[in-house]
């Protein structure tokens, strides 16, 4: 939600607004002696404590001045609460009269479900109603509780060997598709991991540039070619069931990519471009459009395929609503940092999560279609990476400063409730299986590790990497 910053006088006069309470009797306006609770609608900065002037309070404790808000107001609500209530004292019978019962009607739809709160809070508003575009930036998001829960600490049940693995946060080297097979990118080169048969070998590749190191891998969803981006601007697009390179083409460097669907895959690149590629004529690509001035680290279209969130090293998140191609930006939300962790929510249309990061650090779920955030966590450390859990009411967040390690989160109450522990550098990426049930990392200490931590709710599929638990693979 946007808004224009005001000055500190003119902010703790819309505090006192905020926090007025009035009603039909004239009930007289409650002062609080502490400083009030976050509010989304007020603050600029994140972690500001919200303060007012204190010989303004005192003056504005004698006045009773409140102007309502007339387009945020219900002024059919009230009309019907001061009519119904003036006709229950007027009436010393029992016996309805037909504007009695037309009375009881409209109360009856205008009290409906979603308008139950509203019958039994204040009546008149001083606010204007929020609009849908919103930033960070005029948000001020809390920190949340210290945890209450007892943390627990989880190992990795496969580790595998990474030689050359790059310390970048805007790298994304790990993806693992619907054939169970893991592409990864070491320096130069590419490999597949068959998770299945645990055996790992290298992709054949022309002998290219000293230097052109790998910065992005996608699987297409049905996992029969995948993309590979490298430092000095070549995608290539190859087809994994025959290991051959199908179409290439040079731009600025792809730092990130999403597919949405199995035609179409949208690149990110480092001159603040998305460029869109069509593999069915893999010599044509589309006309990119400019997201930001930066470096776009992170993009991802949600399962309908309508709208694409681009995460920026500006700071900012940018959502594009896709209409043949030629986007229109609708939202933009303003962080303290680079944002490279996004991932749309599987299960519920318009929620995304965010994660952000050395300056910020923090992992915020969004709910589009009202235009508020549902969960904001601080993590406490640089986040690179995030997954949903198979039932989307917990999230896993890898990390990068500070705290190397990945982390489960509950939802419900913005706890972390376990610590995958093991690696001691900079995990760069993270990728989910295609049954849900396990999660790959990689670090810059030059190791892969497998966990699984969902897989304790589906045994069934535990047995798929258990064979081969806390052994260690070579990839080279």
């Amino acid at each position: 939600m946007t808004g224009k910053c005001e000055d500190g006088r003119q902010r703790s006069t819309s505090v006192e607004q905020l926090q007025g309470v009035c009603s039909l009797q004239n009930t007289p306006v409650k002062q609080h002696s502490e400083t009030p609770p976050p509010s989304p609608l007020i603050s600029r900065s994140r972690g500001t404590t919200l303060r007012t002037n204190s010989k303004r309070r005192r003056h504005e404790k004698s006045t009773d001045r409140y102007i309502p808000n007339r387009s945020s107001t219900d002024v059919d609500m009230i009309h019907h609460l001061m009519t119904s209530k003036r006709n229950k004292l007027s009436s010393g019978t029992s016996t309805e009269t037909p504007a009695k019962k037309t009375n009881k009607l409209v109360g009856r739809c205008l009290f409906s479900a979603e308008n139950a709160k509203k019958a039994c809070t204040k009546l008149l508003s001083f606010t204007a109603k929020r609009k849908l575009d919103f930033s960070m930036s005029e948000c001020l998001i809390p920190r949340g509780s210290k945890n209450q829960m007892k943390m627990k600490e989880e190992t990795a049940v496969k580790i595998l060997n990474a030689p050359g693995a790059a310390k970048n946060f805007y790298y994304n080297l790990v993806d693992w598709g619907v054939n169970n097979i893991v592409v990864i990118g070491l320096k130069e080169d590419v490999y597949y991991w068959d998770a299945a048969k645990s055996q790992a070998y290298v992709l054949p590749q022309e002998a290219g540039r000293d230097g052109d190191l790998v910065t992005c891998v996608k699987w297409k969803p049905d996992a029969t070619k995948h993309i590979v981006s490298s430092r000095y601007g070549t995608t290539k697009l190859w087809d994994s069931t025959v290991c051959k390179l199908v179409s290439s083409h040079v731009s600025p460097t792809v730092y990130s990519a999403s597919w949405r669907d199995n035609n179409l895959v949208s690149l990110g690149r480092g001159d603040g471009t998305v460029l869109h590629w069509d593999v069915r004529t893999p010599d044509t690509l589309h006309r990119p459009f400019s997201a930001t001035s930066g470096i776009i680290c992170g993009v991802d279209w949600d399962r309908e395929g309508e709208s694409l969130a681009v995460g920026c090293n500006d700071n900012k998140v940018q959502i594009f609503r896709n209409t043949n191609l030629r986007e229109s930006e609708t939202l933009t939300m303003v962080y303290q940092s680079a944002v490279k962790a996004i991932s749309w929510n599987p299960l519920q249309r318009g929620v995304l999560a965010t994660g952000s990061g050395q300056n910020d650090q923090r992992v915020v779920v969004w709910d589009l279609i009202s235009g508020n955030y549902k969960n904001c966590i601080d993590t406490k450390s640089q986040v690179t990476g995030l997954i949903w859990s198979p039932s989307c009411n917990q999230l896993v967040t890898s990390h990068g400063h500070f705290d190397p390690n990945l982390r489960l989160w509950e939802l419900k109450n913005s706890t972390n409730t376990c610590k995958l522990t093991g690696h001691t550098n900079m995990i760069v990426s993270i990728a989910k299986s295609p049954l849900n049930d396990h999660i790959i990392s990689l670090s810059a200490d030059e190791s892969l590790r497998v966990w699984n931590i969902f897989a304790k709710n589906n045994a069934s599929n535990k047995s798929r990497l258990s064979s081969s638990a806390l052994s260690l693979d070579k990839i080279r």
